[in-house]
């Protein structure tokens, strides 16, 4: 029989591998040994848990968690050093009953309070927004992945989903961590996900475990959970602390307490009565004309809203990621199919308002922002795709990028739009936009709507900031569209100042 040889080159957790590989006998022997080290490995890290038999008898495990999120991307500042948060969290795993559900609560930078559910059950998939009484539903199809990757997150569910999966384990091989040997195994998850777990030589017990994931504004990045600060719970030893890396530390959270077998209630996995249902498919929505040649996209929880000038196109906001701004941009194009998109307007450096301008960069646009977030934009357009390739990957070209302070005014004659740029609470440097003939204000992050009309939650300093730019500009505001939520009317902003507390404001 006739030998081949090649070599494949693989993106595996941060390193590049060369394997050769050969035909017949002699490549399944290679995976047969790097198998059993890998099951090796993993068998020793399920024992040093408490063996398989303890974790297989976890019908469900709650856990209380509080800690620090550094907001790298959400903070007041571009640069360190970052806001940090202090968030709290309910955890909870029904792995009998394929549940799962993730509470946690804080007060973000601006004052708003936060408070967020994500709830996995065998037949539906949601998230509910507490302050601003809203349920977004997910697709059927998205159930599968989402279960995949909640039951991977801690390491009694990890360590039984790797040792299901036998086929799919490979040994990786020796390295070392924080000072430390650790044998590395990988294994590839139900949603094809490639996960590498990492364990302590001495110990072993899993040190961390590592996934590659695609982020729009740092491109292909390796994402990664540590676990510290192993105790033991019944007959198994358990972390207490979980820190999350995606280039640098975003959140780092410790159990106060770790149950198992408590039956939780169903109704942490219901949803809750009252709530409006935000609608959360796909951006297939046609715009929502606003006045003459002013449209806003309202859908995925990013809305944009864009003006037809008499030469070019003007848009604000491009959409909380790629696939969000592809659609914009083809019902831009759809209403104004002639015209170019010249200008858009990226409100602040947060991260969520820029994973979009990828989609704009590779269309040749213009884009107006603040000095800040120039930086963060520039990053965004060089890093690479290769996971996940999008327009920018297949037309490779720099961002065309404008900064002002203070004021910039764009008129034809026929349409006005004029930006503001100022400092508030909620970011250091923030655009809000004023169209002036249509009395139409749009802005990111100071105001979130309800989807339900007339829902509106207590503002925050953010927000009441936002009502006193309003009155000391003597603007004649009637609609607000604002990049979260519902499309909404002044009377919106005033009633959640009139809520407005102490501890509300922060």
């Amino acid at each position: 029989m006739k030998r081949t040889a090649m070599i494949v080159t693989c993106l595996c957790f941060g390193a590049m591998m060369l394997v050769p590989t050969v035909t017949g006998q002699q490549e399944k022997s290679a995976s047969e040994r790097s198998f059993q080290q890998a099951r090796q490995v993993l068998e020793a890290g399920i024992k040093a848990l408490g063996g398989l038999e303890a974790l297989q008898s976890i019908n469900d495990i709650t856990r209380e968690l509080a800690g620090a999120r550094t907001d790298e991307g959400q903070s007041l500042q571009p640069a360190p050093p970052y806001f940090d948060n202090q968030p709290t969290a309910i955890s909870i795993r029904d792995i009998r009953g394929l549940r799962a559900m993730e509470h946690s609560e804080a007060r973000i930078l601006g004052g708003q309070p936060r408070k967020f559910r994500t709830v996995l059950t065998p037949n539906v998939v949601f998230s509910t927004n507490y302050v601003i009484q809203t349920i977004y539903p997910r697709p059927p199809a998205s159930i599968v992945p989402t279960r995949t990757a909640m039951f991977r997150r801690y390491p009694e569910s990890l360590l039984l989903v790797a040792w299901n999966r036998p086929e799919m384990l490979r040994w990786v091989g020796e390295a070392e961590y924080e000072g430390r040997k650790q044998r590395v195994i990988s294994f590839a998850d139900a949603d094809g996900v490639q996960v590498g777990l990492y364990f302590d030589a001495l110990t072993n017990l899993l040190t961390k475990s590592e996934t590659l994931g695609d982020d729009s504004i740092f491109g292909d990045i390796t994402n990664e959970i540590l676990y510290r600060d192993y105790r033991p719970v019944e007959k198994l030893m358990l972390p207490f602390r979980y820190t999350d890396k995606g280039g640098s530390t975003t959140q780092d959270l410790r159990a106060s307490s770790i149950v198992i077998n408590m039956r939780p209630a169903d109704s942490f996995f219901e949803m809750p009565e009252g709530f409006a249902k935000a609608d959360t498919g796909p951006s297939s929505n046609a715009p929502t004309k606003l006045a003459n040649d002013v449209y806003a996209m309202v859908s995925g929880g990013y809305n944009s809203l864009f003006v037809v000038f008499n030469e070019y196109v003007l848009v604000l906001e491009a959409g909380g990621n790629n696939r969000l701004s592809q659609s914009l941009i083809a019902e831009i194009k759809k209403i104004a199919p002639n015209k170019p998109l010249r200008y858009l307007v990226s409100t602040h450096f947060h991260f969520d308002h820029l994973s979009g301008v990828r989609s704009f960069i590779a269309e040749g646009t213009t884009i107006v922002t603040t000095p800040g977030a120039k930086g963060v934009i520039e990053q965004a357009a060089s890093r690479a795709h290769v996971m996940r390739p999008d327009a920018l990957s297949r037309n490779p070209r720099s961002p065309i990028i404008e900064t002002f302070k203070g004021k910039r005014i764009f008129d034809d004659g026929a349409h006005t739009v004029e930006l503001y740029e100022f400092s508030s609470p909620h970011c250091g440097e923030i655009i809000i936009a004023y169209l002036p003939k249509e009395k139409i204000l749009f802005e990111g992050d100071l105001l979130d709507l309800d989807v339900a009309e007339g829902g509106t939650a207590p503002a925050g300093e953010d927000t009441a900031d936002l009502a006193n730019q309003i009155q000391r500009l003597g603007w004649q505001v009637e609609r607000i569209v604002p990049v979260h939520g519902r499309l909404g009317k002044i009377e919106d902003l005033q009633r959640a100042v009139s809520k407005r507390t102490p501890r509300s404001g922060g």
